[in-house]
């Protein structure tokens, strides 16, 4: 599959062919998930994609030296530290 990264971390774009998988959520990641798909009005489906998309974004830019920051409301900055 050739993923294409998109700059406002939309879906990748990739070649046609779909792969189904099954995989096992505890109820704690169940109930993230939910979250994602219910406040952004999508499918757990598209939920996922747009996680997994989003990762690869961040981890590319940290592979090539980038810091990801987070700046507050009261515009306090942190930098966002991954495991």
């Amino acid at each position: 599959m050739t993923i294409n990264m998109i700059a406002d971390n939309t879906a990748p774009k990739s070649t046609p062919s779909t792969k189904r998988m099954s995989i096992g959520l505890s109820g704690e990641t169940v109930e993230l998930l939910e979250f994602l798909a219910q406040s952004q009005g999508i499918s757990q489906n598209e939920a996922i994609r747009r996680a997994i998309a989003t990762d690869v974004y961040f981890l590319k830019e940290r592979l090539e030296g980038s810091k990801v920051l987070l700046q507050k409301p009261d515009k306090e900055i942190r930098e966002v530290l991954f495991r």
